[in-house]
């Protein structure tokens, strides 16, 4: 990513971390079965608006739409760092702010290392 990125790869995550936070109530108690178990929405749905949010945001300002390998590769790595957030949550570690923050801090810089930020 080039300096001249940054500012839309700053306001395309701005715009994901908030999506993904805004859509926490909607997600409310809801939930989707999964291989015999109910899985909660609010595990699943806020990687996928918050990078389809990136997705769309990043693309309109920069032009650069993200193929395939973005999916590939940002999907799992933002379920990876959201599904940790949530544990020490969950597991009383952590308050949800503090959960969120450092779950926002480890998005940004795994996707300035992803882009290869100079």
């Amino acid at each position: 990513m080039t300096r001249a990125a940054l500012p839309a790869y700053l306001l395309a995550s701005v715009t994901g971390l908030a999506g993904m936070t805004a859509v926490l109530p909607v997600a409310g108690g809801a939930t989707m079965p999964l291989g015999g178990t109910d899985l909660p929405l609010a595990y699943v749905l806020p990687p996928l608006v918050g990078l389809a949010l990136f997705q769309l945001v990043f693309g309109a300002v920069t032009g650069r739409w993200r193929g395939l390998r973005f999916w590939a590769v940002g999907l799992p790595v933002t379920v990876a760092i959201w599904g940790a957030g949530l544990v020490l949550m969950l597991g009383g570690h952590v308050t949800p702010i503090q959960a969120l923050a450092g779950v926002s801090v480890a998005l940004l810089l795994a996707g300035l290392l992803a882009g290869g930020a100079r």
